[in-house]
């Protein structure tokens, strides 16, 4: 469809530019005729002067070629000239650059693409600015945390308990380096994954034991866990799914408190599965529901739960390329329901 767009405006401006080149060249042979017409009728022409209005003829052709030439450069460069000042300021970095299309090329919205083209790599732009942001502070907070507590166990009056204390500090800190490098790692092989390899298995038998690992935590924690799934086969990845299911009922666990429920159900419905994650737990409020797919953003401004704010990024990220879809619904202090619809077909 796209192809088809991107041939259909360049028939357009092809026909337009060849458009030109004929009435260029229509005025010129005119203008010649008219102007022979009128030597012929003020100048008598005869055997011995023929050449003579020959070449008279000739050079009027000639001069009115070149002049019409000149015009019909300037108005091509004239009406182009928007297109490319902006090109220019774009591969300058600049992708505030709008444009409007010029009398020439009006109709054939390409100053329309060309300022949709520059919004979105405005918005590319200002997400790397605060990925790198988001990362620095991501990635120095456990840092600084791992220096100043070697920093302490350098005290030689430490007990050992204050000594184990600090050093579980260190071990925390540097598994949570060690997960944030993995997830933005995954995050860049996601981005660069072209074609995903799919295989046909039963989903159901997947949830039913990534829902198994889980068990123990939720026992712990006085969490009831129900599961209600129906025998589905997809055509998927996976070890991507897997990614995905693990990391929906990782945060429901997390934040779930002891005696609420946990509720896991897959359905099909027409060419679709349906996985629901449904907890009772502290639930977001609108502000943290709208931008909790994005990269570093976390529910929990004090960062006292444990994580980096990209598992739900890449979880978005797996389903879209699976060629699914992902919701959540939260009420704050009631719970949350994140659904997953999946094609079941290839």
């Amino acid at each position: 469809m796209m192809n088809r767009r991107k041939r259909n405006i360049f028939s357009r401006i092809t026909v337009i530019i060849v458009a030109l080149l004929f009435v260029m060249l229509t005025l010129t042979l005119l203008l010649t005729a008219g102007i022979s017409t009128l030597i012929v009728r003020n100048w008598h022409v005869d055997e011995d002067n023929v050449w003579m209005y020959g070449v008279i003829v000739l050079t009027i052709s000639v001069v009115l070629g070149v002049v019409l030439s000149f015009a019909y450069s300037a108005i091509i460069i004239r009406a182009s000239r928007p297109y490319l000042d902006a090109l220019q300021k774009v591969a300058e970095g600049d992708f505030s650059v709008r444009i409007k299309d010029s009398l020439v090329f009006s109709n054939l919205d390409i100053a329309k693409n060309f300022n949709h083209m520059v919004t979105q790599l405005d918005s590319v732009e200002t997400l790397r600015e605060n990925f790198v942001s988001d990362f620095s502070h991501e990635f120095k907070t456990p840092i600084v945390s791992i220096s100043g507590f070697a920093k302490l166990l350098k005290d030689p009056t430490l007990t050992a308990e204050q000594r184990n204390e600090y050093l579980d500090v260190i071990v925390d800190e540097s598994n949570r380096l060690v997960e944030l490098s993995e997830s933005v790692l995954t995050l860049n092989r996601l981005d660069s994954v072209e074609e995903i390899v799919k295989e046909e298995y039963l989903l159901d038998e997947q949830l039913r034991q990534c829902v198994l690992m889980f068990e123990q935590q939720c026992e712990n924690k006085g969490i009831e866990l129900n599961v209600d799934l129906e025998k589905v086969t997809v055509n998927s990845n996976y070890k991507f799914m897997s990614q995905v299911i693990m990391n929906l009922l990782s945060n429901a666990v997390k934040f779930t408190n002891g005696g609420g429920k946990i509720d896991v159900t897959l359905k099909s419905m027409g060419l679709n599965a349906v996985i629901t994650v449904s907890d009772t737990g502290c639930g977001m409020d609108e502000e943290t529901k709208g931008n909790i797919f994005n990269k570093f953003f976390q529910g929990d401004k004090s960062h006292t739960t444990q994580g980096n704010g990209l598992g739900l990024s890449i979880v978005k990220k797996i389903v879209e390329l699976l060629g699914g879809q992902i919701f959540v619904e939260s009420k704050l202090g009631v719970g949350s329901t994140f659904t997953v619809l999946l094609l079941k077909g290839a």
